[in-house]
């Protein structure tokens, strides 16, 4: 019962999926990040389900391809796109750390947030239409990326420094224990697994793709911020989902060109 609380608790706070209500207790919440890569796995079905349905619904494969887009906005409200964004105005403003803290809490967006979230959304579509022109075994892949990203994400949110001893990514991390390490790796092991499964390629790339990105959000979260923050966490969601896909679309070209 109270993993089933706590599940609940995750998809409230990481999805727009109508859970049911109740009272929320500390102990609800102190598993709730362990089982935010399960948003992950219902954005892939869905995903899947979409593309079975496309393969008897005649619609043109643009229209597909922003739907397969639009999904995870769709799941999720924006909520980590929103920490993107946020993330792309306080690092592009060259102000001292305590500024950028404050800038990511400012609700306004500013010129960055806008060109990083127009760029992000091209290289998006992009990748898709690559992805969507090969095999359907990428677009399975694509979908599985997204449970993949979401057990790499709980894991830094709870092994890295933490920018602030208060906020949303502290509350919701500073219950955790070993289970929930042990619960966010089976996450990546298991879908990292399904991935290879499927191609081994394409995924030892999306593996050290999604590595290296790593390394680089926690060298960029300890320069500009001092630590990783609930922001910073949507920055991460997202940005690892759109390199996983123009790595995966790379792939895709090299094993299965488009054109002979």
């Amino acid at each position: 019962m109270k993993i089933i609380r706590s599940i609940a608790v995750s998809f409230s706070l990481y999805s727009r999926i109508p859970m049911p209500s109740f009272k929320w207790e500390e102990e609800d919440m102190k598993h709730a990040i362990s089982f935010l890569p399960l948003i992950g796995a219902f954005i892939g079905a869905l995903i899947y389900f979409s593309t079975l349905a496309y393969s008897v619904v005649t619609i043109p494969g643009i229209a597909y391809v922003f739907v397969l887009a639009v999904i995870p906005l769709i799941v999720t409200g924006g909520f980590h796109m929103d920490g993107f964004m946020d993330v792309q105005d306080a690092k592009n403003s060259y102000q001292p750390k305590e500024r950028k803290l404050e800038i990511m809490k400012d609700p306004h967006i500013g010129a960055f947030a806008v060109i990083s979230f127009a760029v992000c959304g091209l290289l998006w579509i992009s990748a898709l239409l690559i992805i969507y022109d090969n095999r359907f075994a990428n677009l399975v892949i694509y979908g599985i990326s997204f449970t993949f990203v979401r057990a790499a994400c709980g894991l830094t949110s709870l092994k890295f420094p933490k920018a602030k001893k208060e906020g949303m990514l502290t509350m919701e991390t500073g219950n955790s224990n070993n289970l929930d390490v042990a619960i966010l790796t089976a996450f990546l092991v298991i879908s990292g697994g399904m991935i290879l499964y499927l191609d081994l390629i394409a995924g030892v790339s999306i593996a050290l793709v999604l590595l290296l990105f790593t390394v680089y959000y926690h060298h960029m979260c300890i320069k500009n911020f001092g630590g990783v923050t609930g922001d910073t966490a949507g920055f991460y969601v997202v940005a690892g989902e759109l390199v996983m896909a123009l790595t995966l679309a790379i792939v895709s070209l090299l094993t299965f060109p488009i054109y002979n």
